[in-house]
């Protein structure tokens, strides 16, 4: 009797075994799904808090934007004086102020300062120009003018580009040196004129006009009435040759020279006023200078 009692409670216990695991399956089960919930339920409204926040951006952003605009339309008035200024000696203070206005294609803010800056720099009297706001709708436009540096022909003249330029009234530059071309372009003259005015610094001769015919040949007059025969190549190079021999004693005859020709590689020649020709050779290897009487 006690070994069945045994039995019966042994089965009793194995029941309530798996009922409560059964509970614990039941009640795991329960809380995985109320944390699937949440999870699903959270994941939900951190999606629509987001996408508030980004609705919130481009609404900032477009406020920033509309509100940049109405400030820069208010700020950009339209332009009510334009100031020309600069020493004017060639150019018309009126023709560059025209000039300015038909450019202008804004307001105070809106007004492209480097196109207008552009366009008169274009112009062949203006050196420099200076462009500058000044609030609340005026525009200071300050001009440097160009300066002409030589003639060119009978009654042209020069900038230092070599653009040419257009004067009215030229009575106060007849003193300028004259450059006359036959051959290549008014900006190959003005280079050579500026490279032999300064090669020529070291000899005291000033060049008062330069001559290139149809065939490329150059030819110098000087302001103590000497002509220079340049031939067609190496120019820099035979001004530099006649400074040494001119400095080796050729300047002690400065007024018996008529005509100095350099067409020679390693010398020139020298025609005297008298009508007599000397030769000078420049000897590279004992650095000294020859010169034989003709």
């Amino acid at each position: 009797m006690a070994t069945q009692n045994r039995r019966v409670d042994n089965r009793l216990q194995k029941t309530k075994s798996r009922l409560n695991k059964s509970d614990n399956r039941q009640q795991s089960g329960q809380k995985k799904g109320a944390n699937r919930q949440y999870k699903a339920e959270t994941g939900r409204f951190d999606r629509l808090l987001e996408k508030l926040s980004r609705l919130m951006m481009l609404g900032l952003f477009v406020m920033v934007i509309a509100g940049g605009k109405w400030v820069f339309d208010q700020l950009d008035k339209p332009l009510t004086e334009v100031l020309v200024g600069g020493d004017f000696n060639y150019m018309e203070e009126q023709e560059l102020a025209r000039l300015v206005n038909r450019e202008i294609d804004g307001g105070f803010l809106s007004v492209d300062l480097n196109r207008l800056r552009g366009v008169l720099q274009n112009h062949p009297w203006v050196d420099q120009v200076s462009i500058r706001r000044q609030w609340p709708s005026t525009l200071n436009v300050e001009v440097i003018e160009e300066v002409p540096i030589a003639r060119w022909g009978e009654q042209g003249f020069l900038n230092r580009l070599g653009d040419e330029l257009n004067i009215t009234d030229n009575s106060t530059l007849e003193s300028l040196p004259v450059l006359r071309a036959d051959y290549g372009t008014s900006e190959e003259m003005m280079q050579h004129y500026q490279l032999l005015a300064e090669l020529l610094l070291p000899t005291g001769l000033k060049l008062i006009e330069m001559q290139r015919d149809h065939m490329g040949a150059w030819r110098v007059e000087t302001d103590e009435g000497i002509e220079l025969v340049l031939g067609r190549d190496k120019i820099g190079e035979k001004i530099k040759r006649l400074a040494l021999v001119w400095q080796s004693g050729l300047n002690k005859q400065l007024k018996q020279i008529k005509t100095i020709d350099l067409r020679y590689p390693n010398g020139l020649a020298v025609a005297w006023k008298d009508g007599k020709l000397a030769g000078a050779h420049w000897n590279i290897k004992q650095n000294a200078v020859s010169t034989v009487q003709g």
